[in-house]
């Protein structure tokens, strides 16, 4: 099909690149060059229907995806050295889900 992007974050250290595509309903994963900038695929991990919006915790170490067509928002574990997305399970967040936002209380 058509891609149809909706969401892109970088982890704070700036190594993994997100991209929630809505046709697949997939986050694609690319690796970032420090020193050039460029980008290579590591690739697509299946996630909510329809991904709308998605974000990565400040420690970098988790992300969180929601589907505007899911009920739900699933929490993965992003690998520190290849940059692989582990779910770990999916939470209840309502119907027609838009964005994800992380707050810290520390």
């Amino acid at each position: 099909g058509t891609p149809w992007a909706s969401d892109v974050h970088l982890t704070p250290d700036g190594r993994f690149l997100y991209a929630a595509e809505r046709t697949s309903s997939t986050l694609a994963a690319f690796s970032v060059d420090a020193k050039t900038g460029l980008i290579t695929k590591l690739g697509s991990f299946p996630t909510e229907t329809q991904p709308r919006g998605f974000n990565i915790d400040p420690s970098g170490k988790y992300l969180l995806a929601t589907g505007q067509k899911s009920d739900k928002i699933s929490v993965h574990a992003i690998d520190q050295n290849n940059g692989g997305l582990t779910l770990l399970g999916r939470y209840p967040a309502g119907k027609n889900s838009n964005w994800v936002e992380i707050v810290s209380f520390d």
